[in-house]
């Protein structure tokens, strides 16, 4: 399965369009968010069915990969712009906007998204990536309650107690097996929150590429593409051929498979 960067470039730069077009005309509130919130999840759709194929990839299929990404380009370029300007002035933010957009969108181009130096920029830069906050929020929300659980029963109840800890860092992302939100996993497995990631007790292993693959989706794609990319492995009978988990288990087996090799 071969990437086909320029033409997933051709979709980004459109839909950077349309984020400038919505900022431009509806400026950052509530509305231009709604808009913005519903297109990601529309698109999100149309690229899962433009990714069908699960042997090739195709132009359209890559047209869409693109879009995502210029999706996220441009919301994470606008609002930290929009924020560190309201802060700092002008020109801190066109620098920081900037930076960050251009940081997502050259995750289009598969020598750097699968360059193990640049996916380490990409991992840590969730921390500042407008984008990327709710689910990195969530995550070390989840975090520390498992970890009160775990102190408040001071480790004696099996379901709470936390077995161990793991970084891979190489993308910055924390790993727990056991507590709460781990254990309460259906599917006795691992899931990823950005920069934390939850380890069921039961799990034969710590699952760490795939899931680091999941940080380097949320950098790529942003936190709709994630909440989104969740409910079409759980919710749909997709499972592993859901569109954000073919990408994210490329960092784990490269090209084996369904995997699209965004991240190698």
């Amino acid at each position: 399965m071969q990437l086909k960067s320029w033409i997933a470039f051709v979709g980004a730069l459109a839909t950077i369009g349309v984020v400038a077009a919505v900022y431009f005309t509806l400026g950052i509130g509530w509305i231009s968010l709604g808009v913005v919130v519903g297109v990601g999840v529309v698109s999100y759709i149309v690229a899962a069915v433009a990714a069908a194929p699960l042997t090739s990839t195709n132009a359209f299929g890559e047209f869409m990969r693109g879009w995502l990404v210029g999706l996220n380009t441009g919301l994470n370029g606008f609002l930290a712009f929009a924020l560190l300007n309201a802060i700092a002035g002008l020109a801190p933010g066109t620098i920081l906007g900037s930076i960050l957009g251009l940081v997502t969108l050259l995750t289009i181009f598969r020598p750097l998204s699968q360059s193990e130096i640049y996916q380490g920029f990409l991992g840590y830069l969730n921390w500042v990536m407008p984008m990327s906050w709710l689910i990195v929020a969530l995550g070390f929300l989840f975090y520390v309650v498992s970890l009160l659980l775990h102190a408040v029963t001071v480790g004696r109840v099996p379901y709470l107690r936390i077995q161990a800890f793991a970084v891979d860092w190489k993308t910055g992302t924390f790993f727990m097996r056991g507590g709460l939100i781990a254990n309460l996993n259906p599917i006795d497995t691992a899931f990823n929150m950005g920069n934390f990631s939850f380890v069921d007790y039961k799990s034969s292993g710590w699952h760490m590429e795939h899931e680091a693959g999941h940080t380097l989706n949320l950098a790529a794609f942003g936190s709709v593409f994630h909440l989104i990319g969740a409910l079409d492995e759980n919710a749909t009978t997709r499972g592993a051929n859901a569109f954000s988990e073919r990408l994210a288990e490329s960092n784990s087996t490269g090209v084996r498979g369904s995997n699209i090799p965004m991240w190698a």
